[in-house]
């Protein structure tokens, strides 16, 4: 397509996402469709490199947030029901534990971590608020690796 030409379908973007009208069934889902879309078909689609296209899809999400403070994301976070997040600040950047982590509390241990697009989440709103290049990577999983978290190590690149 050239620049010319426009694409016939509108982006949809995070407002216009997050404006739910059901009114009989309400805004909550059961986790269960998250992780079946997360978990089975991204893995079944697009194999070893689902988490790094979760990675990237979180943290352009997190960019996109429009958040100010660490405090505005964790009050999001508790919002989605994401989980119950805490951070850390270190000299060279954070170490963010979820506990009742979306994607995997409750899982039987796979052998890997399976939270790459909570990491991606983080390392986009952190970047976006501190506006740094930010790079989250998981070195605790609850339902990949039977941890009593999902950790993260957020390290801001120079």
């Amino acid at each position: 397509m050239n620049n010319l030409q426009k694409s016939p379908f509108a982006a949809v973007d995070v407002a216009n996402a997050l404006r739910i009208d059901r009114p009989k069934l309400g805004t909550d889902a059961p986790i269960a469709v998250f992780r079946l879309l997360r978990l089975v078909v991204l893995e079944d689609l697009f194999g070893p490199a689902a988490a790094a296209q979760a990675y990237l899809a979180g943290k352009k999400l997190g960019g996109q947030l429009g958040l100010q403070s660490v405090e505005q994301f964790l009050d999001l976070c508790r919002q989605l029901k994401l989980g119950e997040i805490s951070v850390e600040k270190l000299n060279e950047g954070f170490k963010v534990d979820v506990h009742e982590c979306i994607t995997c509390a409750g899982m039987t241990p796979v052998g890997r971590p399976l939270c790459s697009f909570e990491g991606g989440l983080i390392a986009g709103a952190i970047g976006s608020i501190l506006q740094v290049k930010v790079q989250a990577r998981e070195t605790s999983c609850i339902g990949g690796l039977g941890d009593a978290t999902c950790g993260f190590e957020v390290k801001i690149l120079k």
